[in-house]
């Protein structure tokens, strides 16, 4: 088990490719599935394993198998060989797990072992920033079958390596992604008279949205806006025609939505008139919170060995495994802890340095298996 692991999962962190372009990634899930003769179904780069059980009750595993536009760093044997592609988020190590399943759930069925309900394995492309589950579970493919529950996870670079974190309720906030364009006018540094100051409108249009959580929202409420990019002007003495401000606001209670649209709609139209300045801004909510079944929890918790797990733990950033979870469908998320400070396997998801050691993922692996026992699958 633990050489598949790690030999899977080197040769997938060596292949990195960015949300949907996972050319190279898919042909290595087909080629797998293939050559132990599982069917399969294929979505633009998204591949759906099928095991067909007695009944038409379908239970959903999902792994995401993207990379992102990052240059590693660190030496090792399984180093990433795309320039500027990393797998720092983990969904190699997704991937590898998702596929010894696959392998497993063949042996099983190979040994004469039949399966009461069928099993949807989903090697989703497209997670980072492109939403790449929306179009699974928009598809007929997803919609024409009933699943009595769809199970995902992510490894945790916070959590002591073997621990499994799980959670009632949400898991994940909703993101809402903002596009801000300040469109003022363009004068000569030494002229600000002669012109309206973009930059100055900016940082007045950052400061003012960090007053909507500290004033407007109720402090028992989670709500983080945070502002990650901000450009304008090329040199010292010019002051720009524009500004190009990109941000994010993170929330579970989703009632909030409006008004955080108006409140942000707000301040703008109020910096407009002040300064004679133009802002357009797109306000795209995205990603949904992940709200893990009540009654999907209990079967997980009873699966999992108690010493392993740590409860109410919850990913502040978003995932698209919420959008398998809407219309009614059941769905449950764990998070896997990776964290290993004697080997170095310490720096967060994103980060140029991510890495762990893939023989972690017999405890995600086990979770699968104790579910498809504990559902009366197999």
């Amino acid at each position: 088990m633990e050489k598949f692991f790690y030999e899977t999962r080197s040769k997938l962190h060596q292949m990195p490719e960015i949300a949907l372009s996972e050319y190279n990634t898919a042909t290595f899930i087909r080629e797998f599935l293939k050559d132990l003769k599982i069917d399969y179904e294929e979505i633009g780069t998204s591949t759906l394993a099928i095991f067909r059980g007695e009944e038409d009750i379908w239970l959903g595993f999902r792994a995401d198998i993207d990379a992102l536009p990052l240059q590693e760093e660190g030496e090792k044997e399984y180093k990433s060989k795309i320039d500027g592609m990393m797998h720092a988020c983990g969904h190699d190590g997704h991937t590898t797990n998702l596929l010894y399943f696959a392998k497993w759930i063949k042996e099983q069925i190979d040994n004469g072992i039949k399966l009461k309900k069928s099993i949807m394995l989903i090697f989703q492309a497209g997670e980072e920033g492109r939403g790449g589950a929306r179009f699974i579970a928009q598809s007929d493919n997803f919609r024409s079958r009933k699943f009595e529950g769809i199970f995902g996870m992510h490894v945790m670079p916070q959590l002591e390596e073997g621990k499994i974190a799980i959670a009632r309720g949400a898991l994940s906030f909703q993101n809402i992604n903002l596009d801000i364009e300040i469109v003022g006018k363009g004068c000569h540094g030494a002229q600000p008279h002669q012109g309206i100051d973009s930059i100055l409108v900016g940082a007045k249009l950052v400061e003012a949205y960090q007053s909507i959580v500290s004033r407007n929202i109720d402090p028992n409420k989670t709500v983080v806006v945070t502002i990650g990019s901000f450009k304008a002007g090329e040199v010292r003495n010019i002051i720009p025609d524009k500004v190009n401000i990109l941000g994010t606001i993170r929330l579970i209670d989703t009632s909030l939505i409006e008004f955080l649209r108006e409140r942000v709609t707000s301040i703008n139209e109020g910096l407009e008139r002040a300064f004679g300045v133009k802002i357009n801004m797109n306000f795209m909510p995205f990603y949904p919170p992940v709200i893990n079944s009540d009654e999907l929890y209990d079967i997980v918790e009873k699966v999992l060995p108690e010493e392993q797990i740590v409860r109410d733990v919850r990913l502040t950033g978003s995932e698209d495994f919420s959008f398998y979870l809407q219309e009614g469908n059941r769905g449950f998320m764990f998070l896997l802890g990776i964290r290993n400070e004697e080997r170095g396997f310490i720096y967060p998801l994103h980060s140029p340095k991510f890495d762990f050691d893939p023989k972690v993922l017999k405890y995600s692996f086990e979770a699968f298996k104790g579910i498809l026992k504990e559902m009366k699958v197999i």
